[in-house]
């Protein structure tokens, strides 16, 4: 049986297929305009390399598909979610509970004007008011979110239900209703608020894309599971188990949990972990082992008082545009992703781009770009470079790219830098985990910025997401308010019951699941492991929380054969490299082996940059430990 593992980002859709013995490990363009045909685009190839003649047989011996994206982060970033409604208590219409969170979301996810005070002893006359003037402003989705609905929601479920009653989902006038309360319990009202109005905002492009694909395989090729989707937790879950805020950044998150499970097994204490795409950078933490998160965060510079991953990004990969500003080189934000892509493609784009300047700069090849599928041009890229950067700096094409380049590694060095300060560390103490199409052009520079002295690149490293999600399990989550200590128990025994429900409608056997506990206070938590723990005695109980955890097949990391081949293949014109030549070696048939840069490594579908300065050293996994001299 096979395990097929997708994750969709915005430049490229990554795919590893597992089963048999063998690790497949693909890359295809992604389809903005309707990601399901990258997701079909990966399955097709998995199917076409394990030899199945058709997608239906290949299917009929998949066990689990896994999927995570950037979908939700995209909608967030790119601000085209649909138009919202929000009820919320009278006199909280400007500020939301939270003036900071107000100027982040008013105008940006829901206009000023679309936004109504609800009394707090309205009746129903007034009710049905407030919400026919927001459908007479058009609008179809409404939010409810009132002030100190924590504990108890039924202020706002007594809303919601009006709504339905009003306007039932079996007309064309339904009007989609969500209570703050629904979407996160937290105290703060503030949080409810918005955690809702992300929801709401990134739901129909997720929901649309999700429910396609799983329709396609199960309808017309026959598949009989479920496609579990990625969370921002580090598991999956079924589509009908999925809010759209649970996704939000969780295809990036899953290098984040990859680097964690492979820090364990390295003893790497605090790990900065730099994430490079052809859209986006980002730059994540780990110490000991776990994802470093934070109490409260941003999410595109939305204000959260959650639990959260501590994940900063920047717009800033290989389809971003080079230009010159006040006499620098400037990158992005605007960028040019898979279509039409860098000038180097050849299909059309004609701005300078970071790819434009790596290929010019010898770090990628012309033929081996994505396996071989795409002849890169140099021509074009040395146009673009000599017209937007050059020329404005009076530099050669040679000179243009490698100052592009420079600028390139500086602001991934600033990320990373402000990522372990955040965590409290120094970041010459953190080793660098780089992955991502492009992060491993980047880690020794960056390293070397931040004066770090150890690195590490990995042999899955250019779908390290979707290594991610190979080693992930169904992870459901569960939340109750408590009003009292005696409670407890009675909601404890409810949540683990409801888990248990859903692990065995979706096929699965509850009696093999972890229980995780958390219960809180106002003053703090206690945490347990399969029974639910006692409340804690620094105040009473505010919040039970339980994590069931279900283990999934996973990919289980085989040896390379063989000692490796030593000597390079050959050398790459590079102002970079020893003697303008930098000497590269074959990244399939490197293992167990000692090498001292300037050098690369070519994979085929990725490439290791390993600067002046530094040494590499490879295992038997085909994992890679860099050290500075």
């Amino acid at each position: 049986m096979y395990n097929v593992d997708i994750d969709t980002g915005g430049t490229m859709t990554d795919g590893l297929v597992c089963g048999g013995g063998t690790v497949l490990a693909l890359k295809v363009e992604t389809t903005p305009h309707d990601v399901t045909v990258a997701f079909l685009d990966i399955l097709k190839a998995a199917q076409r390399e394990f030899g199945f003649a058709d997608l239906r047989s290949f299917l009929d011996r998949v066990e689990v598909i896994r999927w995570s994206s950037t979908i939700t982060s995209n909608v967030l970033a790119q601000r085209v979610g649909p138009k919202l409604g929000l009820l919320v208590s009278a006199g909280h219409e400007k500020d939301l509970y939270d003036e900071e969170a107000a100027r982040a979301v008013v105008g940006v996810l829901v206009s000023a004007g679309d936004i109504s005070g609800i009394p707090s002893d309205a009746d129903e006359h007034e009710l049905r008011l407030a919400i026919k003037s927001l459908l007479d402003k058009g609008i179809r989705r409404i939010n409810v979110s009132l002030r100190d609905a924590f504990p108890d929601g039924q202020a706002e479920r007594r809303i919601i239900d009006m709504i339905a009653q009003d306007y039932p989902d079996h007309f064309l006038g339904s009007i989609p209703a969500l209570a703050g309360s629904d979407v996160v319990l937290r105290p703060d009202d503030s949080t409810r608020t918005v955690a809702s109005l992300i929801n709401a905002y990134v739901h129909p492009a997720l929901a649309t894309s999700l429910y396609r694909a799983e329709e396609i395989v199960r309808d017309e090729h026959g598949w009989q599971g479920n496609v579990l989707i990625g969370h921002i937790n580090g598991g999956v879950a079924r589509i009908g188990k999925t809010k759209a805020f649970d996704t939000i950044e969780s295809g990036p998150l899953f290098g984040t949990h990859a680097c964690a499970v492979t820090a364990g097994r390295f003893g790497d204490d605090k790990v900065i972990a730099i994430d490079v795409g052809g859209t986006t950078a980002k730059a994540s933490a780990v110490r000991a082992g776990q994802v470093v998160s934070k109490e409260s965060g941003h999410l595109f510079d939305i204000p959260l008082r959650l639990d959260m991953p501590l994940l900063r990004s920047m717009a800033l990969g290989g389809g971003s545009v080079a230009r010159v500003t006040d006499g620098r080189v400037v990158l992005g934000p605007d960028s040019m992703g898979a279509a039409p892509g860098p000038a180097c493609y050849g299909l059309g784009g004609r701005n300078a781009t970071v790819t434009d300047a790596f290929f010019l700069c010898g770090f990628i090849s012309p033929t081996a770009f994505l396996g071989g599928k795409r002849v890169l041009d140099a021509d074009r890229a040395r146009t673009a470079l000599d017209k937007h950067v050059g020329t404005p700096l009076g530099l050669a094409p040679p000179a243009a790219a490698q100052a592009v380049v420079e600028a390139a590694w500086d602001a991934v060095a600033q990320l990373a830098r402000g990522t372990a300060e955040e965590a409290g560390w120094d970041p010459a103490d953190c080793v660098i985990y780089a992955y991502g199409g492009n992060g491993p052009l980047f880690v020794t520079a960056v390293a070397e910025r931040l004066g770090a002295r150890n690195a590490r690149f990995f042999r899955y490293g250019h779908v390290y997401s979707a290594y991610g999600s190979a080693i992930s399990d169904v992870v459901h989550v569960y939340e109750s308010a408590l009003t009292d200590r005696g409670h407890l128990e009675s909601v404890g025994a409810h949540l683990a019951d409801q888990a248990r429900r859903d692990l065995r409608a979706e096929g699965f056997d509850p009696s093999v699941a972890f229980l995780h506990w958390d219960v809180r206070s106002a003053k703090g938590a206690v945490q347990g492991e399969g029974e639910l723990p006692p409340a804690p005695h620094d105040g009473e109980p505010t919040l039970v929380r339980l994590t069931a955890r279900h283990p999934l097949p996973r990919l289980r990391q085989s040896e390379i054969d063989g000692p490796g081949e030593t000597e390079a293949t050959g050398g790459r014109p590079s102002p970079f490299g020893a003697d303008g030549s930098l000497a590269t070696y074959d990244g399939v048939e490197l293992a167990s082996v000692d090498l001292t840069g300037p050098l690369l490594v070519d994979g085929g579908s990725y490439t290791w940059l390993v600067t002046r300065g530094w040494s590499l050293s490879t295992d038997a996994f085909g994992d890679a430990s860099l050290t500075r001299e």
